[in-house]
């Protein structure tokens, strides 16, 4: 099966074009965190440092600060110490699972605590900001996250539209992936294990035109 593809995002694009070292905050949930379903693989966000490395950016430097269970107010609550205070160039938000126990009553509230957060990291940082939409789960998953994910995904399509932050559809990718491979994606639930996070970091090195199939990071093995 041929691998559904992203378009490099012109923003990301330019922001790698230079020679000084960037800052790279990845903040958000349990998948950005990327433990125990991944059974000590690297998640997503160490494979992405790894092809900074790979392509020679290597004075970057590549903070995740993630916490397991948290929505999108707790990453507003406690931006100063997951984020604020590592001065980042870029930022990448990874939220909207655990969001989903709001139901559709929820969804107006998380659009509008994550545009007040878009906001924020601008004028606090000065950071491209990059909105990334969850991956995609099962039907094994939590009920509310099976039967409110679209909705939330939708809600983030939107402040990213709205407020001109980058948007990285790992869902879209996801749904357009053969449920086959999906199924070895995911190591419960709605949880990528190793498989998954490889395949989201494919999805966010394509947005950033980074992605090389035939480099030591883009070899590893992805269902």
């Amino acid at each position: 099966m041929t691998a559904t593809t992203v378009d490099a995002a012109p923003e990301l694009v330019q922001v790698l074009s230079t020679e000084a070292p960037l800052a790279w905050s990845f903040i958000g949930d349990s998948v950005t965190a990327a433990g125990w379903h991944t059974w000590g693989s690297r998640g997503y966000s160490e494979l992405f440092h790894e092809r900074l490395r790979e392509v020679g950016r290597t004075r970057d430097g590549v903070v995740t600060t993630a916490v397991s269970g948290w929505q999108v107010g707790n990453l507003l609550a406690e931006l100063d110490a997951v984020c604020l205070r590592y001065r980042p160039d870029i930022v990448l938000i990874g939220t909207g699972l655990n969001d989903t126990k709001g139901t559709t009553d929820g969804v107006h509230d998380f659009a509008r605590r994550y545009t007040e957060l878009v906001h924020r990291l601008r004028a606090e940082t000065g950071a491209l900001v990059v909105a990334q939409t969850p991956n995609d789960t099962l039907t094994t998953g939590p009920d509310h996250v099976v039967a409110h994910l679209a909705e939330y995904v939708e809600a983030i399509r939107g402040v990213a539209a709205e407020t001109g932050a980058v948007l990285v559809d790992h869902y879209a990718v996801w749904q357009a992936t053969e449920v086959n491979s999906v199924y070895h994606w995911l190591g419960h639930g709605c949880h990528p294990n190793a498989y998954g996070h490889r395949a989201m970091a494919r999805t966010l090195l394509q947005a950033c035109g980074l992605w090389d199939p035939l480099s030591r990071s883009g070899r590893l093995t992805i269902p």
